[in-house]
């Protein structure tokens, strides 16, 4: 407010308005100091807070790194399919091996289908003159049997062969048989409880059939000095010229298509028996 005198004023109240103006500027710079140190105090007290949260966030993080960065991505985990196991390895099938035959008794230690005598006798001396004249003879003929234990074979209604005697899967050869001319011809038959194999076949030839077994053992008495080829083995009677043996051997095959071993001789007039078992 100007001092300049103004009309209607008295000097006591210029006084006043002087002491007042004084006053109101003594108090405005109060205030403004207070104001002024209001806001240097709050400055001050916010930047101590700032380093007051510093030091903290400094400390803590010293102590746990996951507040001073970021906390790494955790490693991914990729789960494996289980193993599956291994399979296993591709064996190839092998045939088991076929059992090798046991011989029967009293054939320990001897090979299959070789002969070994059994018993012998002396042999008789002189020799056989052969026959002289005789009969016609009609037809040479052959005749296989084998027995399974039941029934009988006859011969023109005589028994012949009475199979329950024998073991089951014994069977016979009868060679060197004779049809005389004008005697009739021989019959052979079997009983009807007969479960057996019987064949009469020309001279030479096999029967047919079957057998349960694949070999048998063969036994052969022998009448001379012949030679006989059973099963393919040969069965030598004169190997010792002063003895006439009794032969067997074990593991001999039966021929194919037939109940018995194949026999065949050397001897055109061979007459005889051979006797035989089937292996099962």
């Amino acid at each position: 407010m100007s001092e300049e005198r103004q009309p209607g004023m008295s000097d006591e109240f210029k006084t006043r308005m002087r002491q007042g103006l004084s006053s109101m500027a003594v108090r405005e710079r109060v205030r403004e100091r207070r104001r002024n140190r209001a806001i240097a105090g709050g400055g001050v007290a916010a930047v101590a807070a700032l380093v007051v949260g510093v030091g903290v966030w400094q400390v803590t993080g010293a102590i746990d790194p996951s507040i001073d960065q970021a906390a790494p991505p955790a490693p991914s985990v990729t789960v494996e399919p289980s193993a599956t196991p291994p399979a296993p390895p591709l064996t190839t099938a092998t045939e088991a091996p076929e059992p090798t035959p046991a011989p029967p008794p009293g054939f320990e230690g001897v090979a299959a289908g070789e002969p070994i005598v059994t018993a012998s006798v002396e042999a008789p001396e002189g020799g056989d003159t052969g026959a002289g004249g005789g009969a016609t003879i009609e037809r040479e003929y052959e005749v296989y049997v084998l027995c399974e234990g039941a029934g009988s074979v006859l011969f023109d209604g005589i028994p012949f062969i009475d199979c329950e005697q024998f073991e089951a899967g014994t069977g016979w050869a009868y060679f060197g048989l004779t049809d005389v001319v004008g005697d009739g011809d021989p019959q052979y038959t079997a009983t009807a409880d007969f479960d057996g194999q019987l064949q009469v076949v020309d001279r030479g030839a096999m029967p047919s059939g079957t057998v349960e077994g694949a070999s048998v053992t063969v036994y052969y008495d022998c009448m001379s000095h012949e030679v006989l080829a059973i099963g393919g083995q040969r069965f030598d009677c004169g190997a010792d010229p002063q003895r006439i043996p009794d032969l067997a051997a074990w593991g001999v095959p039966v021929a194919p298509g037939s109940f018995a071993p194949r026999i065949e001789t050397e001897d055109a007039g061979f007459n005889g028996v051979v006797r035989w078992l089937v292996e099962r």
